[in-house]
């Protein structure tokens, strides 16, 4: 299971790794709201300072029981260019949440932690 300080760091290893100042761009989270067979794509564009922010409205605002939310990719335009700034994408879903917290789902990323707050217990 990941958090959004997953996601923030994410974005700043694609900045190092694009020689980019964080705070001289603006930023772009594209988005999926998946339910069902269906997947609607949405996006919000926020400054670096605003990206805990944006991403915690994102879940806080869309994440049900019945649907699931993926960050697809944060992107900056740099030279004219789109820059993707991820590494890879990260899905949230309290199905996955309540697996995790009864001890169901052991994730590879957390060598099966349960995460606590901002705790990891085994």
């Amino acid at each position: 299971m990941y958090t959004v300080s997953d996601i923030i760091a994410d974005i700043d290893r694609g900045c190092m790794a694009h020689n980019m100042i964080e705070d001289s761009f603006s930023y772009r989270i594209v988005f999926f709201v998946n339910e069902g067979n269906k997947g609607y794509k949405h996006y919000t564009d926020t400054p670096y300072s605003g990206l805990r922010k944006a991403l915690e409205g994102i879940i806080r605002n869309n994440l049900a029981v019945t649907n699931s939310i993926v960050i697809a990719e944060t992107t900056a335009l740099k030279n004219g260019k789109c820059v993707c700034l991820q590494s890879r994408t990260y899905t949230f879903s309290l199905e996955g949440y309540f697996r995790q917290i009864n001890g169901e789902y052991k994730g590879s990323n957390r060598n099966g932690a349960v995460m606590h707050g901002r705790y990891a217990a085994r």
